[in-house]
């Protein structure tokens, strides 16, 4: 008997019909993975520039005058730390000593091997805000002054021996030996001395205030800064036998230490310390060898008697008198005299107009200066430029 041939198609169709429905799935499972890594991709992504802007957020915040302030000009230096999810680095490059550039990158940890690794890099462009205190002469005062003996006020801008280096973005324009509301108060005796562009000149407008307001900060704020700070050394009493420099066991700067005023040296460990310090008064002597730099304020009336080394500007509301020899102001004095006094400047001192210490004393200093974000275009993706 002849056998028929009974091939059919449905076998083949359900083969067919098996392996599309396994592409279509395949597919289905590829894509839904692909969108599931674009959707980590993009969440990474946007992470990583929040963690970069945590991280320049986080140096602006907390800007310390003291440590970024000692960046030389067109140096950086680098700050990183670790948070939730990720690490950012902030790399602060120095301009001019008032534009800083903040180059940030934010890269992303959470998610392992698989999943992490996105990383971004923001740029911004920042401008130093600080105290407004701009000392028009060597010393600006009121009332009668009469420099004495050997002792010397000048105008002449001066950088002090050493700090060349950090001084290259300052002005150095001369200025006005003293500056009063009467030039007739003011004289000279012996082989005292009087310097400057001119040596001495008059302004009427010269008040209380000139010697307590600066610009948007006034005295009662700067004083209690320099008590916030922990620098209100009132309690070492009406005399001070010497301010030096100190160090931690490790040679960090002690800063606790009531008596270091920082170090005129900018390489030294308390180089680049320059501290807001404050006596409450009445009267404050200085009267034996000793060092500082930064901002010092007096309540009532100073009196350096030798070998006193100060870089910045001292702030007086009482009367402002020097004895001996060795006594050394590189900066600048302002003395209300507000009971107008005679005021002498005696033996071998010297107060010297110094536009770069008057400067890095408020740009070093953490409570005077701020770096805030340009007002327009400060901030640009640079990741691309990164990579």
């Amino acid at each position: 008997m002849r056998t028929r041939n009974r091939r059919g198609f449905a076998l083949p169709t359900v083969i067919g019909a098996l392996v599309i429905i396994g592409v279509l799935v395949t597919a289905g499972f590829f894509i839904a993975q692909q969108e599931l890594r674009i959707g980590v991709a993009s969440k990474h992504a946007n992470m990583a520039v929040n963690i970069a802007q945590a991280g320049a957020n986080e140096v602006l915040g907390n800007w310390n005058g003291y440590q970024l302030g000692n960046i030389a000009v067109w140096s950086d230096t680098t700050i990183t730390d670790t948070i939730a999810n990720g690490i950012w680095e902030v790399s602060i490059a120095n301009s001019n000593n008032f534009v800083y550039f903040l180059t940030a990158t934010g890269t992303v940890t959470e998610g392992g091997a698989l999943w992490s690794g996105a990383q971004r890099t923001i740029g911004i462009v920042t401008k130093m805000i600080f105290a407004d205190i701009d000392p028009p002469a060597a010393l600006t005062t009121r009332g009668s002054t009469v420099i004495k003996g050997n002792a010397l006020v000048n105008g002449t801008n001066t950088t002090p021996p050493s700090w060349a280096p950090y001084c290259t973005a300052f002005a150095t324009h001369d200025t006005t030996g003293v500056l009063t509301n009467d030039t007739s108060l003011i004289g000279t005796s012996g082989k005292g001395a009087l310097l400057g562009s001119p040596s001495y000149d008059q302004d009427s407008s010269i008040v209380d205030s000139t010697f307590t307001n600066f610009g948007e900060m006034d005295w009662a704020q700067l004083t209690a800064l320099a008590q916030a700070e922990g620098k209100n050394v009132t309690s070492l009493g009406t005399a001070i036998t010497s301010t030096q420099p100190d160090t931690t066991a490790a040679g960090d700067c002690n800063e606790a230490t009531l008596t270091n005023w920082g170090d005129t040296i900018p390489t030294a460990a308390c180089g680049a310390y320059f501290p807001l310090i404050y006596h409450g008064g009445p009267e404050l002597r200085i009267q034996s060898g000793g060092m500082g730099q930064g901002i010092l304020l007096v309540d009532g009336t100073l009196d350096l008697r030798g070998n006193f080394l100060f870089y910045g500007i001292i702030i007086v509301q009482g009367d402002f008198e020097t004895q001996g020899n060795g006594n050394r102001i590189i900066g600048a004095v302002l003395a209300s005299n507000g009971l107008l006094d005679d005021q002498s400047i005696t033996g071998g001192s010297e107060i010297t107009y110094s536009r770069c210490t008057i400067q890095r004393a408020i740009l070093n200093n953490a409570s005077l200066s701020r770096a805030r974000p340009l007002m327009q275009r400060s901030w640009v993706d640079m990741t691309a430029v990164a990579n």
